[in-house]
């Protein structure tokens, strides 16, 4: 499925997760968007184990203070439980958690909905072609809806 958006979740329950992705959850149980995917309720305990150190990794995460909410093709993104604040490792050819490059993507999850998953950040985000249909769906919406 190229793209899907599920419908909300009235009262998700999803232990320990970040107050701000429990809220949206209550607009929309996760979703595919192009190459940016946001868990579900259903899925997104089982994918905390992105935030679980690896041995001889550069990065050091940990579930106390990372949260996993999605990933970018195979690249987990992730609330830092302290401010909110998403962060992700940029695509760079090789498998995320072998990388040293570990980047604060937004100050929050609706700056980082807006600006990189709905917005024009989304195809350096992503690192995708003209092709792209959620590339080509964001481009035909901002011509056919200019902000004004």
């Amino acid at each position: 499925m190229m793209n899907a958006v599920p419908e909300a979740s009235a009262d998700p329950d999803v232990p320990g997760a970040p107050a701000d992705y429990v809220d949206l959850l209550r607009v929309v149980n996760g979703g595919i968007f192009g190459s940016v995917v946001l868990f579900g309720a259903e899925l997104v305990d089982r994918m905390q184990f992105s935030a679980d150190s690896v041995d001889g990794a550069p990065v050091v995460l940990g579930r106390e203070s990372w949260f996993c909410f999605g990933k970018v093709g195979e690249d987990p993104l992730f609330l830092d439980r302290r401010d909110g604040s998403v962060w992700g490792f940029p695509d760079q050819g090789i498998t995320w958690w072998q990388s040293d490059v570990f980047e604060r993507l937004a100050a929050g999850l609706g700056e980082f909905l807006v600006d990189q998953v709905f917005g024009p950040g989304y195809p350096a985000l992503a690192g995708v072609r003209d092709d792209d249909q959620w590339q080509r769906l964001l481009v035909e919406c901002r011509a056919r809806f200019p902000k004004g």
